[in-house]
């Protein structure tokens, strides 16, 4: 009977935690939003009045922007939630009657740490469903609807296709670091739309006023059905393109899922071109939402331990952990950027700071057992 009445209090503080934890992370949420609405706002204002840009399709964009801003923010917002909602308790002095209750400081924190899960599910759903068509609306809108740019440049079968004046560009694979194209084909039409000219190129590089291209095949193609062939190893190319123009054409990982983003490091493999830097993205996808769980992992703990009066009060303790968040978001954001230049290994550089962090966290829930 009394194990039975443990289980329902224990069942009533969890949804009591849970509750209370939802409450000021719907309000965190709200503050962030708020925040980088009035920021991205000022930002892109400039654009809107030189556009003339409707209400509705600014409204259109803030819309398409908000799955991509939640799945960035919500880490932060989910452990300062986790925070406060502590705080809150330890001066209420409910930690110290639930602790009276013989209720560890493990249970306490398992509430936190379960919605901390939901929220890296949540947004390891998001990321493959609702981002990536977001995220490429939202790039639609803002180019085409409101700066009026016309789209000349797709990404299509894994390929960017690049509309020229009476040309069309087939691009394999952009390293956008270096301005280099890969595996290049143009085609060139007249007026009629009949092919007149094809150019292949392993490699285009620009070189700041033009582009160079390496291990060239020009076909022309005659009126009277002859083909003239030319190869050169190297060859000053003349066209009005620039990095810029097809970048456009670029699917950021981003704008691609799991499985979108998977299949495309592997095709890029398998034709020998180094998918290096989308392998970090493709690993990262996985890697990144699990900020939220570790987050809290680590500053639940000390939050809890400044609330019993180990560690200096509650405002030290959200400092710390706040500063622990911080340090891992920066430690995450320069791993992946040492993997995209191929100083790390691709799975290295997107989990080694999970790894660490979380056993930190592991560390300091393990100092905090009674």
């Amino acid at each position: 009977m009394k194990e039975t009445q443990r289980f329902k209090g224990l069942r009533i503080i969890t949804r009591y935690i849970i509750r209370e934890d939802l409450k000021i992370l719907s309000l965190g949420v709200a503050t962030f939003f708020l925040i980088f609405f009035v920021v991205e706002l000022f930002e892109r204002i400039n654009a809107i009045i030189v556009h003339k840009a409707p209400l509705y399709l600014v409204l259109q964009y803030f819309l398409y922007t908000i799955p991509s801003f939640l799945s960035q923010s919500l880490p932060f917002a989910t452990l300062l939630a986790a925070l406060i909602t502590l705080g809150i308790l330890s001066r209420n002095n409910e930690i110290v009657a639930m602790k009276t209750h013989g209720i560890s400081a493990y249970r306490i924190i398992l509430p936190l740490l379960i919605l901390a899960a939901l929220v890296t599910a949540l947004i390891f759903f998001c990321n493959e469903t609702i981002v990536p068509y977001s995220a490429r609306k939202a790039h639609y809108i803002w180019s085409v609807k409101v700066k009026k740019e016309e789209e000349r440049a797709f990404f299509k079968l894994n390929k960017i296709w690049y509309h020229g004046e009476d040309v069309i560009y087939n691009i394999q694979f952009l390293e956008p670091k270096q301005d280099i194209l890969r595996g290049v084909t143009t085609y060139q039409f007249n007026k009629e739309f009949d092919l007149r000219q094809r150019i292949d190129a392993d490699e285009a590089h620009w070189k700041g006023d033009g582009w160079t291209f390496h291990r060239v095949i020009i076909r022309e193609f005659l009126p009277e059905g002859e083909v003239l062939t030319e190869t050169y190893d190297e060859k000053d190319m003349s066209i009005p393109e620039k990095p810029e123009d097809f970048k456009k054409g670029m699917k950021s990982p981003e704008e691609m899922s799991y499985r979108e983003l998977k299949g495309y490091v592997e095709k890029l493999r398998s034709e020998g071109y180094d998918p290096t830097r989308y392998a970090v993205d493709l690993h990262a996808k996985l890697a990144f939402p699990f900020l939220t769980l570790i987050m809290v992992l680590i500053g639940s703990p000390l939050a809890l331990m400044a609330g019993q009066g180990r560690g200096g009060g509650i405002a030290q303790g959200v400092g710390i952990s706040l500063a622990i968040g911080f340090v891992y978001w920066v430690a995450f954001a320069i791993s992946i950027a040492m993997g995209h230049v191929g100083t790390l290994p691709p799975l290295i550089a997107a989990w080694a700071p999970n790894v660490f962090f979380g056993l930190l966290g592991g560390f300091i829930m393990e100092s905090i057992r009674q």
